[in-house]
């Protein structure tokens, strides 16, 4: 049985979890105080060209100004032509989903203080603020409109040909405006026509009045705001594969059911409201499930595990063999624990909203049908995944490059803040490296003219190092002629150290340089 459950009743945050057999396979986060940008579309200025990275910095009204690369530029026409006179954008260089082969330079396509439509694509993340697109789209349940494409297009992920071509003749029959493109999503497989056509006047209307705010509002404005988590979720993910979808805020209930009414009223049965006194995620026992995505190493059922490191530049993956040693053979036990591991590493992409570049060290295989079967199950597994992935052949060192579309923040940088003791480094000095450069700091300190006494407060463990020195200390206080007071306190953070000077008079000076 396949369970989506919503948990919405702390109005801070909403939590989805999509289990299949108990088993918790994607999972979704959004707190009300990072709400994702990704989706919505504004009406900007360009404040800033910059020719050598061929982009734009454009102002939408929020604390930072938006990324607009030069391949994401698009002509708009039909944002400032006049009411019935909506012309079709132009083919040619500025085509949907086409990296330009000589794309316009960046100081030719925009120039400073120019108005411009733009969605964004991916949300801001550190100092950086949201990736732009001009070439905007708006997604329904089973369609999605385009006005820069002046054609019917069928999901990628439709292969079956007789599929396709029905889908195309089903919408062409519904008669779309001539100056708007859609492409059908994989959601529109086996939809009525009647459905179809609901979803598709829902589209045309929402972008009609894009269109009447674009051209009324002055730049910075939002013209468009993206749906919350709950019915994008829904919108985006549900399949009648989805046996129910249980929730437990009635405010959110009553909002998917007349979500559904509009776009899915066959499936709307399968919502059921949640009013039970344990809450909602440890009545269905997924919160372990859930408390294990915080955890690095991740342990797989024959015994091996997967390392996952994120750092700033990309994530590494690596497979450990383990406990693992029903085999009889090195290269059947690698193979074994990589089939499990290219599985899992997938899923956990997902949980976790892994994006970016990750790079997977599998165990050494040296038969080529081996690695060609670990290749397959990562690309059958990938194929699950809503986001965007390339993935390259393995290596012969066995290592595999995945680049993971990059939408919005992972659920540490969700979740987690950066540790004050290390600036998240994931390590602190040892007590004997922070002993040692204490008593360094110590006796740059006495070194100092008018110091006459040295007060440092430390951790107890650091405390402990530095009496097991206290022979050197004495020494140093015998030279200089100074004294030197050591404090513990259970308070002060191990990796931290609290020092202070005095002159003769018992006045505090100036903390020497750390």
């Amino acid at each position: 049985m396949i369970s989506m459950l919503i948990n919405a009743s702390e109005k801070e945050e909403t939590r989805i979890a999509v289990m299949d057999g108990g088993k918790l396979e994607e999972y979704y986060v959004e707190r009300s105080s990072r709400e994702t940008l990704v989706g919505n579309v504004y009406k900007g200025r360009v404040e800033n060209i910059h020719p050598g990275l061929q982009a734009a910095f454009v102002n939408i009204g929020l604390e930072k100004n938006g990324f607009l690369h030069a391949t994401e530029t698009r002509q708009q026409e039909h944002f400032y032509a006049p009411e019935g006179q909506q012309r079709p954008a132009r083919r040619g260089r500025f085509d949907r989903g086409r990296r330009r082969r000589s794309p316009a330079l960046i100081q030719s396509a925009l120039k400073v203080g120019q108005e411009v439509v733009v969605q964004v694509v991916r949300d801001g993340f550190g100092e950086k603020g949201p990736s732009l697109t001009m070439d905007v789209s708006l997604p329904g349940r089973f369609l999605v409109l385009t006005p820069t494409l002046q054609h019917v297009g069928v999901s990628k992920k439709i292969t079956d040909r007789q599929e396709r071509l029905h889908l195309r003749t089903l919408l062409r029959e519904l008669e779309p405006p001539e100056h708007i493109g859609f492409i059908i999503r994989t959601a529109g497989t086996d939809t009525a026509k009647t459905d179809l056509k609901a979803d598709l006047n829902y589209l045309v209307r929402a972008w009609t009045e894009l269109i009447s705010r674009a051209k009324g509002s002055p730049a910075p404005a939002e013209l468009y705001h993206e749906a919350e988590l709950t019915i994008r979720t829904v919108r985006d993910i549900f399949s009648k594969e989805i046996d129910e979808i249980v929730v437990d805020n009635s405010a959110v209930y009553r909002r998917l059911l007349d979500f559904f009414e509009q776009v899915m009223m066959k499936y709307q049965e399968r919502i059921k409201y949640y009013s039970g006194g344990t809450p909602i995620f440890n009545h269905y026992r997924i919160e372990a499930q859930i408390k294990e995505l915080d955890q690095k190493v991740v342990s797989l059922p024959s015994g091996g595990t997967i390392v996952i490191e994120q750092t700033e530049a990309l994530t590494a993956i690596d497979v450990n063999s383990g406990k693992y040693t029903r085999e009889k053979s090195p290269e059947e036990t690698a193979y074994r624990t990589n089939m499990e591991a290219a599985r899992e590493i997938l899923r956990q992409f997902r949980l976790r909203d892994l994006g970016g570049i990750a790079v997977i060290d599998f165990i050494d295989m040296k038969e080529i049908r081996h690695r060609r079967d670990v290749e397959e199950s990562i690309l059958r597994e990938a194929r699950r995944d809503k986001s965007q992935i390339s993935i390259l052949p393995m290596s012969q060192f066995c290592l595999t490059e995945i680049a993971r579309q990059k939408i919005r923040p992972s659920l540490r940088l969700v979740t987690y803040d950066s540790c004050p003791t290390c600036n998240g480094a994931g390590f602190v000095k040892s007590v004997e490296s922070l002993g040692l450069e204490l008593l360094r700091l110590v006796r740059s300190a006495l070194g100092k003219e008018g110091v006459a006494t040295v007060e440092v407060v430390v951790h107890p463990e650091v405390g402990a190092f530095l009496e097991s020195k206290r022979k050197e200390i004495d020494k140093i206080e015998e030279l200089t002629r100074k004294k030197i007071h050591i404090n513990v306190n259970r308070d002060v953070p191990a990796a931290s150290v609290e020092m202070h000077s005095y002159n003769e008079q018992g006045q505090k000076m100036d903390a020497p340089e750390q």
